[in-house]
């Protein structure tokens, strides 16, 4: 038959009283830190990923910019261009002006020292006339000496002539 003993009886009581005192003083807050340390790992990946959430969003706003910045630096190169562009079109307008009036004005140089030239062949031709004409009230009239003063007369009005189209 199954005898019961007090010392089996007070060891049942010992080991309740033990596992209360256990459970009261050392389960309960073990449990107590364990459960703390869960929400504050729960709370670390909720801040994690919503600190992930918000790098994306920055990260998608930079990429923004710089596709927007990308976008500014191409017209702004193009806009140089195009002021390059017109500023040589300008440069060249002014180059073709310039050349067109150096040579209108070489032309005009030209005509004149043309007009001068003729006015000085026709200023030389005259004082051959002049001197061929003293030459001829001075000296005695023959056919022969007429031919002679004649032919050098062409011949000095010829080479003044020659002169002055150059």
């Amino acid at each position: 038959m199954l005898r019961l003993d007090m010392n089996v009886v007070w060891n049942i009581v010992n080991l309740i009283v033990l596992y209360f005192l256990l459970r009261h003083f050392l389960i309960q807050p073990v449990m107590g830190i364990i459960n703390k340390r869960q929400a504050m790992i729960e709370n670390s990946i909720s801040n994690a990923r919503n600190t992930e959430g918000q790098a994306a969003e920055i990260k998608k706003q930079y990429e923004e910019k710089l596709a927007a910045s990308s976008e500014e630096g191409l017209k702004i190169i193009e806009e140089a261009k195009n002021q390059a562009k017109a500023q040589y079109d300008r440069i060249l307008k002014n180059a073709d002006e310039e050349a067109g009036r150096l040579i209108a004005e070489a032309q005009k140089k030209a005509e004149a020292d043309q007009e001068k030239a003729l006015r000085e062949a026709k200023t030389q031709i005259a004082g051959l006339v002049i001197a061929a004409a003293a030459k001829v009230v001075n000296q005695e009239a023959s056919a022969m000496s007429n031919k002679a003063l004649y032919d050098s007369f062409l011949a000095e009005a010829g080479d003044a002539h020659d002169a002055g189209s150059n």
